[in-house]
């Protein structure tokens, strides 16, 4: 997904090429060849809808009371991961 050691600006930089990327595969592949290269505001609209969806989950997830495993499940599914492995052993 990114890098844990960037900043809050790489990171930004990092998820604005992936939505990229992600924009002109998912138009392309959808339209043809090319579209999104034509269709700069189709582009637009699917970089934004991205980033407000990345929005809503970072808002989302501050609000929640910290809990190790939940967010890591979280982020798991954000990225495409699988969630890290459970401690063995007693429960909390």
């Amino acid at each position: 997904m990114f890098n844990e050691n960037d900043g809050p600006a790489e990171a930004s930089i990092d998820f604005t090429d992936q939505f990229a990327d992600a924009g002109v595969a998912k138009l392309d592949a959808l339209f043809g060849a090319g579209y999104a290269k034509q269709n700069p505001q189709a582009f637009a609209a699917y970089v934004a809808a991205c980033a407000s969806n990345l929005n809503a989950f970072m808002t989302a997830a501050t609000m929640v009371e910290p809990d190790e495993d939940m967010l890591g499940e979280a982020l798991a599914a954000l990225g495409g991961l699988q969630p890290p492995a459970k401690p063995k052993g007693r429960g909390r």
